[in-house]
């Protein structure tokens, strides 16, 4: 299991860089699922959908080895929500502070994604809960409805606003 984190927590920051970028290169509906601009919220389907991916393809990695992950999915959703509420309750302050930095904001996300693997590994760790695994796949599907959401209807606040062009959501 040990194994699975570490490879994970490098996937995940790697998938960030490129899910970052996925929807300036290639603009549609399904790669709108993807950050569409700097925004703060925008940043939350990165962190959201890194580690899903990531996930997703470890997974069949492993399982063609003949190695079974327990409680992946419950251990996704949990490190992953735990690591958008980490991220920003470190971003935020230091954002006000600093302003813009991209070695600070990697530097957090890394150390981030960290703490949240290592929450995901004790929870893989554990004896299987089936009826866990399947409510979190639940709720990791129902969360993607708000995150796709906004992305069109977004809120008219600072958290929506691409502090860039000074834009909501996907430009009209």
């Amino acid at each position: 299991m040990k194994k699975f984190v570490i490879i994970n927590t490098f996937l995940t920051f790697a998938f960030g860089f490129l899910i970052h970028g996925i929807y300036s290169w290639y603009p549609s509906v399904i790669t709108s699922i993807f950050p569409v601009n700097e925004s703060l919220y925008e940043h939350i389907k990165l962190i959201f959908y890194s580690p899903i991916f990531s996930s997703i393809i470890l997974y069949f990695v492993f399982k063609r080895k003949g190695i079974t992950i327990n409680n992946l999915v419950y251990g996704l959703l949990v490190s992953t929500l735990f690591n958008i509420f980490l991220f920003y309750l470190i971003f935020i302050p230091v954002y006000r502070e600093t302003g813009e930095n991209i070695v600070i904001t990697l530097g957090i996300y890394f150390v981030t994604i960290c703490v949240s693997q290592y929450l995901n590994y004790l929870i893989i760790s554990k004896n299987n809960h089936k009826l866990l695994n399947i409510i979190s796949a639940i709720i990791l599907f129902v969360a993607t409805i708000p995150l796709t959401y906004f992305t069109y209807y977004p809120k008219k606040s600072d958290f929506f606003r691409d502090p860039k062009t000074k834009q909501y959501g996907i430009k009209k």
